[in-house]
């Protein structure tokens, strides 16, 4: 008898903590900042983790209402396309900036300054876009997975 005590306790306290979980999930998909909400999703999918991880946390989302998926899709829709793709071009016209650039510092006397300005300039530009790049690439493959428990979900149904 106290097996069984026990058995229903413990199932009890997973439940208890599975719905404190998915509250919180959907608290993170309402409620947070584009960037805050890229940054969870990046920590709960990060490579490197065991399998149960990855498994529990499918399950998770699994669990979520059609609502929440909904939202979450248009959510991350949203994001994937405001973070556009043809930004990545400027990578490509960097060079001929930087080019025209050290042309024109190169007709002043303090040229060194002006290379120096140029430089770090360029870098920041450049790292604010590979920054941009890698929220897009984490925005895509959560809409695909949602996008993906949705399908599922409704298959379900039927």
């Amino acid at each position: 008898m106290s097996k069984k005590k026990k058995t229903t306790t413990n199932n009890k306290q997973k439940s208890e903590r599975k719905n404190e979980q998915l509250k919180e999930l959907e608290d993170v998909i309402y409620t947070y900042p584009e960037k805050d909400l890229i940054a969870y999703f990046k920590e709960i999918f990060i490579f490197g983790k065991k399998k149960e991880h990855y498994q529990r946390n499918l399950s998770l989302l699994h669990s979520l209402d059609i609502d929440s998926i909904d939202f979450a899709i248009a959510r991350f829709y949203h994001m994937d396309n405001s973070l556009d793709p043809v930004r990545r071009n400027l990578m490509a016209v960097m060079p001929l900036f930087v080019a025209y650039l050290t042309i024109a510092f190169n007709v002043n006397v303090i040229k060194w300054i002006g290379f120096g300005f140029v430089t770090i300039s360029v870098l920041a530009v450049l790292r604010q876009l590979d920054k941009d790049r890698k929220n897009r690439i984490v925005t895509g493959y959560m809409l695909k997975t949602f996008e993906q428990v949705k399908a599922r979900k409704e298959k379900d149904e039927k």
